[in-house]
């Protein structure tokens, strides 16, 4: 096909997701001359989007506002709500919409746009049958292939060079002086270590030990004398403010965040340590040194993408695995803090160097 005048990428959530979607939307960008690029996404994560330059539109789907207006039993505003989102999706036609996303809903929704093309991914990456709604498949071959170099799949397919780009976000000067205020007033000193205990709603399988992360904060704070900086997000604060308890002297709580401002704070640290999560992703984003640590999920899929980082690990012939609601926890249970502490010792000197 002739090069696409008009392209919608399709990457509803989480986080840690649409930000190893990046790349692939960037080079789509580079690579074709004068193509205008919408994305249509869930979540808090567009406000981040639309910041960047290489991203022409933001479409947001409204699912808080849907699930609000089920939830309360309002089934005119929840017609009405759909009918506007609608209307707003259909009011443009694209020479191409490319499903990145690769499950049931994102492929219905491919569907009520007008386009010209529909690209995603085949069997092999797409979920729940997703990939029969596709009029191009794009195949791969291995399915332990990081998910940025998955993504990049799609850019390859369409004649674009397959090495990912170099992504610099971009956020503006007032998100910058909003941290630099939290920085001043508490007086957090450097080198800060901000920690990341928690994750997503769905995805506490995946968490650390909360005890072992205060262990983690003290030895930080005892070799480096810096500050640790706990950093949290809705639901998380009471847990965050238990943490900073029992870790004693020298550890904050961030200040609440959206993710650019998030990301603004990142790029303030000097180590950031945490499990898989979209923040760790973030961090990766903002060149941070990353300490990350892995459970169940699969490394090789979800790691920080580049080299700026080190992972904990324990290898256990049942790791990877998706069982949420495994009893046993041996794949973090067996991480202890030394090991932990270890890596941030040898990432500290790789830095310094």
């Amino acid at each position: 096909m002739s090069a696409p005048n008009s392209i919608l990428v399709i990457r509803l959530s989480s986080l840690g997701d649409v930000l190893m979607t990046m790349p692939a939307v960037k080079a789509l960008k580079d690579g074709l001359d004068n193509t205008r690029i919408s994305w249509l996404v869930e979540g808090s994560v567009s406000e981040f989007l639309a910041y960047q330059p290489f991203i022409d539109d933001v479409i947001l789907f409204p699912r808080q506002s849907l699930v609000r207006a089920f939830k309360k039993g309002k089934p005119l505003g929840l017609t009405q709500e759909i009918k506007t989102f609608i209307g707003e999706l259909r009011g443009k036609e694209y020479d191409l919409i490319i499903d990145f996303h690769g499950i049931i809903k994102s492929a219905i929704l491919s569907t009520l746009v007008r386009g010209k093309k529909t690209i995603g991914f085949s069997k092999l990456y797409a979920k729940e049958k997703s990939h029969l709604f596709y009029h191009e498949k794009i195949e791969g071959k291995d399915k332990s292939i990081h998910k940025v170099e998955r993504n990049m799949l799609i850019p390859k397919a369409l004649g674009i060079y397959d090495r990912p780009p170099e992504v610099i976000p971009v956020i503006p000067s007032h998100v910058n002086e909003y941290i630099e205020k939290f920085f001043l007033d508490y007086g957090i000193g450097q080198p800060v270590f901000a920690l990341n205990p928690f994750s997503s709603k769905g995805s506490k399988f995946k968490r650390w030990n909360l005890e072992r992360y205060a262990e983690l904060a003290q030895k930080i704070g005892e070799t480096y004398k810096g500050s640790v900086l706990i950093l949290w997000g809705p639901g998380e604060k009471k847990e965050a403010e238990y943490l900073k308890k029992i870790s004693g002297d020298g550890v904050f709580l961030s200040c609440p965040t959206t993710i650019p401002q998030l990301f603004a704070l990142l790029k303030r640290v000097k180590m950031y340590i945490g499990g898989d999560t979209g923040v760790m992703h973030l961090a990766s984003m903002a060149k941070v040194p990353v300490v990350a640590i892995f459970g169940p999920t699969d490394v090789s899929v979800n790691a920080p993408y580049g080299s700026n980082h080190m992972i904990v690990k324990k290898p256990l012939p049942c790791s990877p695995c998706k069982k949420k609601d495994c009893k046993e926890r041996k794949c973090l249970d067996e991480i202890k803090v030394d090991d932990v502490f270890e890596v941030v010792r040898e990432l500290m000197k790789r830095r310094n160097s």
